[in-house]
C-alpha cells in the first residue's frame, strides 16, 4: 500500500491507466484484436520502463556530482542511494529473468523485429533460443527493446501456460514463480523502508501482493490467483513488466526524495561545473553529434547562455542546453563551449570541452551471442570494436588455433579434446594495449550424419531389394541437413561397416562397399526381413564414431 501522504505521480498513473486496460482485456474472448491489444499494452510498459530508467540514471548523475562537490553533506544520503539501487536492481533483474524463461515457454526460437519504424520491410532476425533450446537472454532483451511485443505472433493467447508456471509449478519442477515474487517483493520493500528509516513514509510503495481479490465467481483469492491462474500468457508478461515498473517507482520515489534533502534549499554548491552528456561520442559520418549541457547542481530556475562551437545556444526549463552538430569530417573532434552563470557570489565563466569520434558507415554480419564452435570444422568470427581502427585490434586464442581470413575476420579451430575455446581481443589505443574483450566459447561435436546407402539414406523406412543388388552399392556419410554449419567435402569417411539382414550377418567389413556377398545374401532374404548395417565414420575431428541405419525389405 502506498503511503497516505504520498500521493500517486503521473507516470504511476499512467501505468495503472495502461494495467487497468489490460484487466479489462481479460473480461473478453482472446480474439485476435485483444492479442494485438496485449502487443501494444506490453509494448508501451516496457517502453515507460526505458524511460523511467533513463530519469533514474538522471537522478543518480545529481547524486554523484553532488557528492563530488560537498562530500561531507552528501555521503550519508548518497549511500542510502546506492543501496536502494542495489536492491532494486536485483528485484528488477529477477522479474527480468522471471519473463525471459516464461517467453521461452511461449515463443517460437526466433523473433522478426522492424529496425526502421518508418520502413516495416526494414525487419531483422534474431535467434531467442541457444542451440540447446535454452534461452539467449541478450538477444531475447534485445528484441523486446527494439521491438517489444510486436514479434510475438504466437503464445500470448495462451491459456494453460501462465497458471503452470507461476501457480501450480507443473512446468518448473515444482517452483511457483508467483510465490517467490511475492516473497520477494515484500522482502524489497520492508528492506527499503528499514534504508529510509523514519524518512520511508515520504515514499510511495505500489505493491498490492498481500491484498485478497474478488475473482469473476464472487469468490476471495490470492494476488498470485488473481493475476495468474486462468489468465493467458499477455496477461502474466503484463503483470510482470507492471511490477518492475512498480519497483522502478518505488526506487524513484525514496532516490529522488534522498536527493532533495541534501539539495533542500541550494542554490549552488561550493564548486560547480558544465556537465554535457552526450548520446554518443561514436558518431557515423553524416549523423549528428548530440549533448545536453548541464550547470552541476543546477537550479531548475538559473537560465544561461552557452556559446559552443559558434553557437549561442539558450538553457531549456530543464536547466540544460541541448548541443548539436552534423558530422561530416571522419576521424576525432573536439568542441569547446563556454557559459556565464549568475551566482550569489557574481558570474562564474564556465568552461567545457567534448571529443567525440566520426566514422565511415559500417557495418558487421555476425552470429548474435555465438557461444558454440564445432571440433573439427572451421569457424568463422568477425571482430570489431566501435571506436577503435581494425587494424590496432589484435586477437589470441587459448584452447584452438586463430587464422586471420581478411580484415577483421578470423578462424577458429578449437584443439582436439579442448572443452572450451577463449578468444582475447586487445586494442591500441593512445599508444597502450588495452584488453577490451574476453569472449568464451563452448566447443560442441557436430551432430552425427546421416548415411546413404544407394539411393536410400536415414529416416528411409522400406526399400525395394533390387536398390542394393544392382551394381555397385556404397555406404557413405553426409552431413545431417538440419546442420547448417558448412563441413567440408569428404570430411566424413566411412572406414567399416558390420551388416545383418535377415539372419545372415557381416562383420568387420573394411571400407565401405558391399560385398557380392553381402548383395547375394539380400538377394536370397524374406520381404519383411531388416538390413542393418552399423558403420564407423571418421568425423572431421579426427575420432571415428558409429551410426546406426536400418531399413525393411518391402519385397
Amino acid at each position: 500500500m502506498g503511503a497516505t501522504n504520498c500521493p500517486e505521480t503521473p507516470r504511476q498513473k499512467m501505468i495503472t491507466m495502461m494495467y487497468l486496460v489490460y484487466t479489462a482485456m481479460l473480461a473478453l474472448n482472446v480474439s485476435a484484436e485483444v492479442v494485438e491489444g496485449f502487443r501494444s499494452v506490453g509494448t508501451a510498459m516496457t517502453n515507460s520502463n526505458i524511460n523511467l530508467q533513463t530519469k533514474l540514471d538522471d537522478t543518480y548523475t545529481n547524486f554523484d556530482i553532488a557528492l563530488n562537490n560537498s562530500p561531507e553533506k552528501v555521503q550519508e544520503a548518497y549511500d542510502k542511494a546506492q543501496r536502494v539501487k542495489k536492491l532494486s536492481k536485483e528485484l528488477e533483474n529477477y522479474i527480468d529473468s522471471l519473463e525471459y524463461e516464461f517467453i521461452g515457454k511461449i515463443s517460437g526460437d526466433e523473433a522478426e523485429i522492424i529496425t526502421d519504424i518508418s520502413n516495416p520491410k526494414a525487419k531483422r532476425k534474431v535467434k531467442i533460443k541457444n542451440p540447446d533450446g535454452t534461452m539467449n537472454p541478450d538477444s531475447l532483451k534485445l528484441a523486446l527493446q527494439i521491438g517489444g511485443f510486436s514479434w510475438m505472433e504466437k503464445g500470448l493467447d495462451d491459456t494453460h501456460e501462465a497458471p503452470k508456471f507461476f501457480v501450480t509449478g507443473a512446468s518448473t519442477g515444482g517452483i511457483k514463480y508467483a510465490e517467490v515474487l511475492k516473497e520477494r517483493v515484500i522482502a524489497y520493500r520492508e528492506e527499503v523502508k528499514r534504508i529510509l528509516g523514519e524518512d520511508s513514509s515520504k515514499v510511495n510503495y505500489p505493491f498490492d501482493v498481500e491484498k485478497r481479490f474478488l475473482n469473476k465467481d464472487k469468490k476471495e483469492v490470492s494476488w498470485e490467483e488473481k493475476n495468474f491462474d486462468e489468465v493467458v500468457a499477455g496477461a502474466g508478461l503484463i503483470t510482470l513488466i507492471r511490477m518492475k515498473a512498480e519497483t522502478m517507482n518505488t526506487e524513484f520515489d525514496a532516490v529522488n526524495m534522498l536527493y532533495k534533502q541534501v539539495s533542500k534549499g541550494d542554490h549552488s554548491f561550493d564548486q560547480i561545473a558544465l556537465i554535457s552528456r552526450p548520446k554518443s561520442t561514436y558518431i557515423l559520418q553524416g549523423g549528428t553529434f548530440e549533448t545536453d549541457i548541464y550547470v552541476g547542481a543546477y537550479d531548475s530556475k538559473q537560465d544561461f547562455v552557452l556559446n559552443m562551437g559558434g553557437k549561442e545556444i539558450h538553457s531549456s526549463d530543464s536547466g540544460s542546453a541541448h548541443y548539436t552538430v552534423v558530422c561530416n569530417n571522419i576521424g576525432t573532434q573536439k568542441v569547446t563551449g563556454k557559459a556565464i552563470v549568475k551566482g550569489p557570489d557574481g558570474d562564474t565563466e564556465l568552461e567545457i570541452t567534448e571529443t567525440y569520434t566520426v566514422a565511415e558507415p559500417s557495418a558487421t554480419v555476425m552470429l548474435d551471442k555465438m557461444q558454440v564452435v564445432y571440433a573439427g570444422l572451421e569457424n568463422p568470427i568477425t571482430i570489431s570494436a566501435p571506436g577503435v581502427e581494425t587494424k590496432n585490434l589484435k586477437a589470441s586464442i587459448e584452447g584452438g588455433a586463430l587464422t586471420p581470413d581478411g580484415v577483421g575476420h578470423y578462424i577458429i579451430k578449437p584443439t582436439p579434446g579442448a572443452k572450451n575455446v577463449n578468444v582475447f581481443v586487445d586494442a591500441e589505443i593512445d599508444r597502450k594495449i588495452t584488453r577490451v574483450a574476453t569472449y568464451k566459447f563452448k566447443v560442441k561435436d557436430i551432430p552425427n550424419p546421416d548415411l546413404v546407402i544407394g539411393i536410400h539414406k536415414t529416416g528411409s523406412s522400406n526399400a525395394a531389394r533390387k536398390d542394393f543388388t544392382s551394381g555397385d552399392i556404397y555406404v557413405i556419410a553426409q552431413k545431417n541437413p538440419a546442420f547448417e554449419f558448412s563441413v567440408p567435402k569428404g570430411s566424413m569417411k566411412v572406414l567399416s561397416f558390420d551388416l545383418s539382414v535377415g539372419t545372415r550377418q557381416f562383420v568387420g567389413n573394411q571400407g565401405n562397399k558391399f560385398t557380392p556377398d553381402i548383395q547375394s545374401a539380400i538377394k536370397k532374404a524374406s520381404r519383411g526381413d531388416n538390413i542393418v548395417v552399423t558403420a564407423k565414420v571418421l568425423m572431421p575431428d579426427g575420432k571415428p564414431r558409429e551410426i546406426d541405419w536400418i531399413v525393411k525389405l518391402k519385397n
